[in-house]
């Protein structure tokens, strides 16, 4: 009869003489086939039981030496109850299919037929079904009052000896011992236990909402309030979605069906009719019907159109907006409440769409509307493909249909944490001096060299949305108008990103780099620093009450907020986001630490080595994260797959003898 050891690792010096226990086991009717070392987690001593039932000839008894560390059973119970669990799960077999059904038919055609109860009873015997219940068996006192435990795993009568240290017995004479019992007490259950296995009954559960979640007779109390707890659940998971749906789907599609209506009344989309006067097509200022708009709403004023986005909006103007209060703020182009609002003129562009700029601020929607796209030119540099399909924007009146040309991209902060704030809305100019002010502060901070000129008699439209790249930031898109005579197409291909934009400046705190040093008009002009500038220049002894580049700062709501002082540092030559990427070793020590340019890969380093111990070799299996784009500090650490060492007998002993 073939056995087979498995010596548990329990960091001491147990060792087995495989000589001496080869022959003692001889003598009692056993062959000694392997000893082999194995950790003492559970599914460590699953894999090696499984391996042992896997092999041809599988041993008859395999024993678990060096386990168990006290008197009773709650070592056992710790360390070998899911071994059990497995060994349970091996002797399933499968529910039949279709069991309920038939369950329930059979029984339904009982009720029909009105059959005796003891009828009906040998129907539902019929149609019970057995599990196997492992019985643990006790091998009594191995040694100082030490107890052992053997039970059936796949057909093989394993037994769990407890430690030798605390058994003070002889490893070898215990094992012995515990064969000869295993052997014993399973011959002797046999009939009460076949197989090592007791038989229960066993219910399958019902599948379907109706038996998961409805309480029903029969039920245990148990289950009552399992299934209470999970209606309760289910119900208040519906409520949730039902609100998500409300507001993230059904308001979205009601604000986007709410928005055609009148997109159509200004595109003239209704009107399919020719003209009278032949196939010529009616221009712009013809198509749109402005009265019809008014009509509407008195207060559209324009329509501002992006291509290439969902922005396709008319423009609103309320006169009593003041720092407190923007009335479309939260309300439809009808005035109505509404969580989308409407692309609004700024109360600081007191002339409406005749400010020399006019600025209009419009929500960020997760469905991609209002002025959620101003988002697509970029987040921290700018998409020069998307910059190129759309250099330009339409801003239509009942006076004039006007396209203006993009100067600026750029990101601020709201927040006095963040770093000194830029007031960007500034509508109205005290003269040519200041408004040059502003167009040289936003130029800078644009995350594109854009290749439009400006001078001191254009005039500006500016549109503000919420973005995210930190916490309450604003992306902001300055555009200048389409002088008369002048081609309204942007030669794109001389555009570029401008690598040492200016940031706010939590952006160079946590990215690293310094601030550029912003000054004024005169003083960039006078050292060299502007191309893009194409006027008189005749403006330079003009005073200035308040400076724009240290405005009362705002946020988008108007609140005034206290500015920071700003900074004087030196420009770097580039500013770029940097994130910590750092590989550790399987004992956690550092293998290599590394600055990586956000949305760049990481360098893997060379691939680490785990020793193997005295019972496994490790296998390097690949790092644990991705790191081929990376945008957050990482700690990347390596996968290693353990491989149990598995030696005969003769190898095992001349390995422990050596010890």
């Amino acid at each position: 009869m073939d056995i087979e050891i498995l010596l548990v690792n329990q960091n001491d010096d147990t060792a087995v003489d495989n000589s001496e226990l080869s022959g003692k086991l001889a003598e009692n009717g056993f062959m000694l086939t392997y000893v082999t070392p194995v950790g003492f987690k559970s599914k460590q001593i699953i894999a090696a039981l499984d391996k042992c039932a896997d092999n041809e000839e599988k041993p008859a008894v395999v024993i678990v030496a060096n386990a168990l560390s006290d008197k009773g059973a709650d070592s056992f119970k710790r360390h070998f109850s899911e071994v059990v669990e497995q060994a349970e799960r091996a002797e399933r077999v499968k529910v039949p299919k279709d069991y309920w059904k038939k369950h329930d038919k059979a029984l339904k055609n009982a009720k029909k037929l009105k059959l005796s109860d003891e009828k009906v009873q040998e129907i539902k015997d019929g149609f019970k079904l057995y599990r196997k219940k492992s019985k643990i068996f006790n091998l009594g006192d191995l040694g100082n009052g030490c107890k052992g435990f053997c039970f059936m795993y796949k057909g093989m009568r394993i037994a769990v000896l407890p430690r030798t240290k605390y058994s003070l017995n002889n490893t070898e004479d215990m094992i012995v011992a515990a064969a000869l019992k295993a052997i014993e007490v399973f011959e002797y259950n046999e009939a009460e236990y076949p197989g090592g296995f007791s038989k229960v009954e066993y219910v399958p559960p019902r599948k379907g909402f109706k038996y998961c979640f409805i309480p029903m007779r029969g039920d245990s109390g148990k289950d009552v309030a399992r299934k209470s707890v999970a209606l309760v659940s289910l119900a208040v998971f519906i409520g949730a979605l039902s609100m998500l749906f409300y507001n993230m789907v059904y308001l979205s599609y009601q604000n986007k069906e709410k928005m055609n209506d009148i997109q159509m009344i200004y595109h003239n989309t209704t009107d399919n009719s020719s003209s009278q006067e032949g196939d010529k097509k009616p221009t712009e200022e013809e198509k749109v019907d402005w009265a019809k708009l008014r009509d509407i709403n008195k207060e559209i004023v324009g329509w501002v159109e992006i291509n290439d986005t969902q922005i396709d909006y008319p423009v609103l103007y309320h006169e009593g907006d003041s720092r407190s209060s923007q009335y479309y703020l939260y309300r439809d182009y009808k005035g109505n409440p509404d969580d989308w609002g409407s692309v609004f003129i700024d109360y600081r562009s007191t002339k409406s769409t005749k400010s020399k700029n006019v600025i209009m601020h419009g929500h960020h929607m997760n469905d991609g509307t209002m002025f959620a796209d101003m988002l697509k030119y970029g987040r921290y540099s700018i998409d020069m493909d998307f910059y190129k399909k759309s250099p330009t924007i339409t801003f239509n009146t009942p006076e004039e249909n006007a396209t203006y040309k993009i100067i600026s991209v750029f990101k601020t902060n709201t927040l006095s944490s963040h770093g000194e704030f830029f007031n960007y809305m500034i509508g109205e100019f005290q003269n040519e001096k200041e408004f040059m002010n502003y167009v040289y502060n936003v130029r800078v901070r644009s995350m594109v060299n854009c290749p439009v000129d400006v001078n001191e008699d254009d005039s500006l439209i500016t549109l503000s949305t919420c973005s995210y790249e930190y916490t309450d930031f604003r992306t902001v898109i300055v555009a200048r108008k389409v002088r008369k005579g002048e081609s309204a197409k942007v030669d794109v291909s001389q555009a570029s990103a401008n690598n040492n934009a200016v940031w706010p400046q939590v952006y160079y705190d946590r990215n690293g780099g310094t601030r550029p040093t912003v000054t004024d008009f005169c003083t960039a002009y006078d050292a060299g620093q502007i191309d893009w500038y194409s006027g008189d220049y005749d403006f330079k002894d003009q005073k200035i009450v308040e400076a724009t580049t240290a405005p009362v700062a705002t946020d988008a709501q108007g609140n005034t907020v206290k500015p920071t002082q700003p900074t004087t540092a030196e420009p770097t030559t580039q500013a770029k986001v940097y994130v910590t990427v750092k590989f550790i070793n399987f004992d956690g020590s550092l293998i290599s630490e590394q600055k990586v340019e956000v949305g760049k890969a990481a360098k893997a380093p060379a691939d680490p080595v785990q020793p193997s111990d005295d019972y496994y070799d490790y296998i390097f299996k690949g790092w644990q994260l991705d790191f081929s784009k990376v945008y957050s500090d990482m700690t990347i650490a390596p996968n290693f797959e353990p491989v149990l060492k598995q030696q005969p007998t003769d190898a095992v002993s001349e390995e422990v003898m050596s010890e």
